[in-house]
């Protein structure tokens, strides 16, 4: 690591002024390289997303709601509420392993 590099870097960063501060970070964000979900990943996403929905509308409840009721033994065991929640938890794998990588 070049110390006397960084030291010098952090020495002109303070003397900016606030509107050239916002001009490097606009500049830093844009250079950046930012992660795209591919489409096809989308897709699946959103198709997810769509049998969520439909879930929620039919029990009126929200997913996340329902899955911490459902693994807490409270809703019982139909053929549905399994299937919301293997949905639901691919859908929260999904979007675990994308949080830090999206942008």
């Amino acid at each position: 690591m070049n110390i006397k590099l960084v030291e010098c870097i952090a020495e002109i960063i303070l003397s900016l002024s606030e509107e050239e501060r916002q001009l490097l970070e606009t500049k830093i964000t844009a250079a950046t390289p930012s992660f795209k979900v591919p489409q096809s990943i989308q897709k699946n996403i959103s198709d997810l997303e769509n049998r969520l929905k439909t879930f929620e509308a039919q029990y009126n409840m929200s997913s996340s709601s329902f899955y911490q009721q459902f693994k807490a033994g409270k809703l019982g065991d139909t053929m549905d509420f399994f299937e919301w929640s293997v949905f639901y938890e691919m859908w929260d794998n999904t979007q675990k392993q994308l949080a830090p990588t999206q942008s």
